[in-house]
Formats: C-alpha cells, structure tokens, sequence
C-alpha cells in the first residue's frame, strides 16, 4: 500500500468505541521472550510504533496519546478505528483491537491468533475467541471471520483477504457475520455477543425501504443495493462499498432520531416532516423510513445515465415528480431530491445536503443537532464566502469529505453529528504526546483536491473533490 495511505481511511465513519483499559505502558517481555518495545504492522500495512499510551476509551490530549492515533476532540477520549490497529504490547480488551487479533491478559499479543478447528489452551488465543474441548471453535460457520486463513477474498466475512489472512477492515465498519467486540463497530451498529467478549454483526435492521440491506460501508457489487444508490471502491482496501451520502442519512440508511434522516420535521424544506426513524424496541438505531409519501429534499430518487445506469429508487420527489430534473446527482455522485432549482442556501441556513449549499459549502450539524450550511470563519451567512471551503479539525461534520485533508470525520454509526479530528501515529511520552506535525495525509472520498496526486489510493481529483474515477 502507498505510503500516502498511512493516515487514510477512506470515506470512512470513525467510530467510537467506550471500551476502557489499562494506561500503563509496562509491558516486559514478549511471548518469544524478548523484552522491551518493537514496531509492527498493521492490518492495512501501517507501521505503526509501540508501546501506545491510550487505550480505546481513555482520556487524551492529542492523537499521539492514543493506540488507534485518534483522539476524539468532543469527549477528550481515544476513538477506535478498525483500520488502525493495536501493535504488539498495546492496551486492549478484546481482539478486534489488535493487528495480531488476539488480546491476552489485556495486552495485544505477538502471536496471531488460532485459527478455527485448530488446538488451543485458551479462549483469548483463538480467533473465535472460544477454546473448548481443546479447539478453537468457529463464531460463523458460513464464512471465515477476521483472523482465519483464506486463499480468496469470497471466503471471508469482510470480503477482504490478504497475505493468506482474512482481514477486519474491508471497509470503515465491520461486514455482517464477521468477529466484532461492541455494537458501534458494525456497519449495522449492532455486534451480537454470547457470554464471552467476542460476536458477529448482526444484519442492518429490516423494513421496506426501497434498498437491499445497504447501508453505509457495506461490501456491494451494485450501486442498486446501495441505500445510497452509490456503490464505489474504500481507498484504502480498493473493495466497494455503499459510500455514504451527505448530509442527512437517506431512505433506508441508519440513524438514531428522526432528525438523522432527509426529511425530518422542521426544515422547511421539500418533504419536511415525511420520515421517521424506525426504531425496533430495546435498540438505539434504527432505519429512516418514508413508506408511503413522496421522496423529501436531499434524499435518493429515480436518476439515468450515471455510474449505476439507472438508479431503482423511486421518481417521486415531493418538489416535482416524474422526469422534471428535481433528481439529480450531488458532488459525491448520489442521486438526489433538489428542489431549489438555480437557488441555493447561505452559510448558516438550514440544509438537507452540501447539494442545497452555495458554492458546495459542506451540510454541517449546529449545536442543536439541525443540519446547516457551513459558514467559514470570518463570513456572514452570505452566500459567497469561500468556494467549497472545508471545516477544519474540531468543527463539525456529516461525512469525512466535509473535513479539510488530513481529518476524518468521528461519529457514531448512523449519526449525522460528528466531529473533525486528525488521526496521528502514536508518538511522545505516555503522559504528553508530541503532536504530528507532518504535512497532512492524502485527500478522502469527496475532500477538496487542487491534483489526483491530493488524493488517497486509485481516486481522482475531479470538480476539486476527489471521487473515483467511474464517476463521471
């Protein structure tokens, strides 16, 4: 992998993970007997140093506290993200956090983790993290959870082998059925656990909802099982996913209130008030449905000719139905409801999606939760401003692509609240990490670019965002 990748992680949710553990950075000696510290790499091929100094859920100053390079500057806590592993010798408190996958007595192990069917003596060594009659015992029978040899990439949950190992970060979130530790980490937001520290994704949850099971970060072969109509490569991995659309979540997508979705009451936009989040009893997220009303501003619609053909969803937008020219394809390349015609909405007015904004400012949550267009430092809600400005580390966000290049955007899944951070290599001392103060990684899907050379792996710089190059 290009080294401009080593902070990438693509049109990626960061997401959070509460998980606590030990701050110490005593770690002895090694498994092989060796002492003290050692570099390793991680399962996206990132050299990452050891020891780290906070673990997931720990407090933080900057990114270079954190095991995972990421400090979440809303809670002050070190964020997870599957892309970014815990090296040898680092705090964990379960295997999903570690680039060997196994986590024994707290600290993430030199050795791989065992295979399924193979012998073991402990629960912690095994990738299924259960060790009973002396066998490693499988968490899916139906295909191979992160950790387990593969000779081909069908083989795997995730989608992804490499190096004759399935891998957990095929995408931003983890696929359905693979190995998981907590809930935020799946791409349904939903790890279903028995009595040990280790499940699998459950399935997103149901609903007639007009897509097939694709919400964000999802593994697709077809931009029609999208719930955003749009299915294109994770930079980092080059493996396709349904890529998120910005902005308000669409039909189908994930979210955790009704104002998560297009459409929500109070915008004073097309369709407003004509969805809800459905949310089944005893789960904090739900699905945006629209079961019966016509398509509200921002969300996808009925569009030809583009990356996918034809795209299935329906062509009803509340601004005008049929072939009226409401649908159309927003900068990321999702179809999508606008009504506004030639008008467009200044910094600070509420929005649906950096579609509704003038001159492409980001679609960003206030204080309150509402979704508005960004108004840069030093405008006044005019509607000039600077030409698709993006927000930089601390403000607000929808998506990655609404942060300036070097950021990401961390949320939890299915929120449209989230904040621009930057995730760094772990550095410094354990209690007064060194800031990085490198040039900034590459450029992630849908964030400003000047060439291609801005961009992370096999992505364009196109309209001064970098996309893919099946975008037209």
């Amino acid at each position: 992998m290009p080294s401009s990748l080593r902070l990438s992680a693509g049109f990626a949710i960061v997401l959070l993970v509460s998980a606590a553990c030990s701050s110490t950075t005593s770690i002895g000696k090694y498994p092989d007997g060796s002492a003290g510290n050692k570099d390793t790499t991680s399962q996206t091929g990132d050299v990452i140093p050891s020891p780290c100094y906070r673990a997931f859920g720990q407090h933080c100053a900057t990114s270079a506290d954190c095991c995972s390079g990421i400090c979440d500057p809303a809670s002050a806590t070190c964020a997870a993200s599957i892309n970014k592993c815990t090296p040898t010798g680092g705090g964990c408190v379960a295997s999903t956090e570690c680039c060997s996958m196994a986590c024994t007595a707290g600290r993430c192990s030199a050795y791989a983790c065992i295979a399924d069917g193979q012998a073991c003596t402990d629960s912690a060594s095994c990738c299924g993290g259960n060790c009973n009659a002396g066998l490693c015992q499988a968490l899916n029978t139906a295909c191979r959870t992160a950790g387990n040899p593969c000779t081909a990439s069908s083989q795997c949950c995730s989608s992804l082998c490499e190096a004759g190992l399935c891998k957990l970060g095929s995408s931003f979130c983890i696929q359905t059925g693979d190995v998981c530790s907590d809930s935020n980490t799946c791409c349904s937001g939903d790890c279903q656990k028995g009595t040990g520290t280790l499940g699998t994704c459950a399935p997103p949850p149901s609903g007639a909802t007009y897509c097939s099971d694709g919400v964000d970060g999802t593994v697709c072969g077809d931009c029609n099982n999208c719930c955003s109509r749009l299915c294109a490569p994770y930079a980092p991995t080059g493996v396709k996913v349904c890529q998120p659309a910005s902005g308000c979540r669409v039909n189908g997508d994930l979210c955790r209130k009704d104002s998560d979705c297009c459409g929500a009451a109070g915008t004073g936009l097309p369709g407003d008030g004509n969805v809800t989040c459905e949310i089944d009893t005893g789960k904090t997220i739900g699905i945006c449905r629209n079961p019966r009303s016509c398509n509200p501003q921002g969300n996808v619609c009925h569009y030809k000719n583009y990356t996918c053909s034809v795209s299935s969803a329906r062509n009803d937008c509340c601004a005008a139905v049929g072939n009226s020219g409401v649908c159309q394809l927003d900068f990321l390349g999702v179809p999508r409801c606008n009504g506004l015609g030639t008008t467009c909405i200044a910094g600070g007015g509420i929005c649906s999606s950096a579609m509704d904004c003038c001159n492409q400012m980001p679609c960003v949550p206030d204080g309150t939760g509402l979704l508005r267009c960004y108004n840069p430092p030093g405008t006044t809600g005019i509607d000039g401003g600077v030409p698709s400005a993006c927000v930089p580390v601390g403000g607000p966000c929808s998506i990655n692509g609404d942060c300036c290049r070097g950021s990401t955007c961390i949320q939890p899944q299915g929120s449209t609240q989230g904040i621009c951070g930057i995730p760094t290599p772990p550095s410094g001392t354990p209690d007064a990490g060194t800031p990085d103060t490198s040039a900034p990684g590459c450029a992630e899907y849908g964030q400003i670019c000047t060439t291609s050379a801005d961009c992370c792996n096999d992505i364009t710089c196109s309209n001064d965002r970098c996309m893919p190059a099946i975008i037209p």
